[in-house]
């Protein structure tokens, strides 16, 4: 018979139980899931009406002793960590059918396995750090009392409404002190994906409270990276390499993961347990230390650039703002980050709203530009005037004193000087500087003969 019809037979069975009273007293209401070794129920004690979970382990396991030994010692193992973390055993016995169950409390919320599943395979640091916590608490209860729970994963972790954890499945603990610990030498037992080395080769000697530690860095691993620590096509090959394969660190596999939760991680995946921690308690120390290095990065402003301002705004705003506020208005929210080399321009919490700088005021266009146009047309008339009386030139009698300064220079005018349009005056010192109005009669005339040289030292001027 295949797998896949024996699987659809176990599950036809399990249905079948529905509706059926176990030892008596616990009425089956509901089938809730299905594992490796039993079918799991909602059930109902029939006198106090107490709600709970049946285990019933599988028909054709019923029958080999050995199995049904470990399944019965779960609960006991369950009550001897006494911590509420652990699942507590209520009941336990054999039906008169033959059926042997196992009666525990009753959770609402879902398996970590599941969570994950429903969030795509991944889960948020922080949520894998505080889920840890949660394990760790209650391993350093059962570590305490010598019992390594051997098959930490997934599946056997619950995460309740309320956000607690609850540690499932104490079926293939090791109580360090049994004589079970001392002649089981050489079994494998467990899920591949989270052995050890030492649980991987069978070296039972070797199993200790590390163990468990090295099981949660691979169901962390798992949560954060969306894939186990070792990778193979078979379970055979798995254990292969979790014998000789040392862990790659977790960082490879998620880059963006802070550098402290990646320690926790690698430290608990160390392939020697001298390499890992010591024990659970300053694993849980670490694992709550990088939760508030979490919760402190996130609860940090976060910084951004903002514009930076010119020099001509600066200004501007600080000739309109008293001097006490435009300190207020560049200090209050700036803020540079302490590792960032000096940048270029402002940064900005953006959980405070910086004061608003006041727009800065329209420039207006003064009485300079104007004066400044008007003195030099006021000298080009000027320079032209004095061209005119040099050159002993009257203006026309309809034509402005400018008009008849330019007409008065022209190429046709053998003594006019046309360097590049610039012309070179001469001028003496006690020549007024007058300007020549235009007059009715006015005429043009010849230019003086006279070769007199003129008074006093002459200037240049340029025009």
């Amino acid at each position: 018979m295949s797998a896949d019809a024996g699987a659809d037979d176990e599950l036809k069975a399990a249905e079948a139980r529905v509706g059926e009273t176990l030892g008596n007293k616990w009425r089956l209401d509901k089938l809730l899931g299905m594992g490796g070794m039993a079918a799991v129920y909602s059930a109902t004690h029939k006198n106090n009406l107490k709600n709970v979970a049946v285990k019933v382990l599988h028909a054709e396991l019923q029958r080999n002793e050995s199995i049904r030994t470990r399944f019965l010692r779960e609960g006991y193992v369950a009550n001897k960590v006494g911590h509420p973390g652990a699942v507590s055993a209520i009941d336990d016995g054999t039906d008169d059918s033959g059926a042997v169950f196992l009666v525990m409390e009753l959770l609402s919320g879902e398996s970590l396995a599941h969570r994950v599943d429903s969030q795509g395979g991944k889960l948020a640091p922080r949520e894998v750090l505080v889920v840890a916590e949660g394990i760790l608490d209650v391993l350093a209860s059962a570590h305490v009392h010598g019992i390594v729970h051997r098959d930490l994963k997934p599946d056997n972790i619950f995460v309740t409404e309320g956000g607690g954890v609850k540690v499932l499945d104490f079926g293939v603990a090791r109580v360090l002190d049994s004589a079970e610990a001392r002649t089981r030498t050489g079994v494998v037992m467990g899920t591949p994906e989270y052995m050890p080395p030492e649980q991987a080769r069978g070296r039972s000697e070797h199993v200790d409270g590390r163990t468990d530690l090295w099981a949660l860095g691979a169901m962390m691993f798992r949560l954060l990276a969306g894939r186990y620590v070792h990778v193979a096509e078979t379970q055979n090959e798995v254990l292969l390499l979790a014998m000789t394969e040392h862990a790659k660190p977790v960082i490879d596999a998620v880059p963006s993961l802070h550098p402290k939760v990646a320690g926790v991680i690698d430290r608990a995946l160390a392939y020697e347990p001298t390499d890992r921690f010591p024990d659970a308690e300053a694993m849980r120390a670490a694992v709550r230390q990088a939760i508030a290095l979490l919760d402190e990065q996130d609860g940090k402003e976060t910084l951004v650039p903002v514009r930076e301002l010119d020099d001509d705004e600066l200004d501007d705003a600080a000739a309109t703002i008293p001097v006490s506020d435009f300190a207020k208005a560049r200090t209050a929210s700036v803020s540079i980050p302490d590792d960032s080399k000096p940048r270029n321009g402002m940064w900005v919490h953006t959980k405070a709203t910086p004061p608003e700088l006041p727009k800065p005021p329209a420039k207006k266009r003064g009485f300079l530009p104007i004066a400044i146009v008007a003195g030099v047309l006021s000298i080009v008339c000027v320079a032209l005037a004095y061209n005119m009386h040099a050159r002993g030139v009257r203006p026309a009698p309809s034509a402005s004193a400018t008009t008849s300064a330019l007409a008065a220079v022209t190429p046709d005018d053998p003594d006019a000087d046309t360097d590049g349009g610039e012309d070179d005056i001469e001028l003496d010192d006690d020549d007024a500087a007058v300007a020549i109005m235009p007059t009715a009669t006015s005429r043009p005339t010849a230019r003086p003969t006279s070769t007199a040289k003129p008074k006093g030292k002459g200037k240049k001027h340029k025009h």
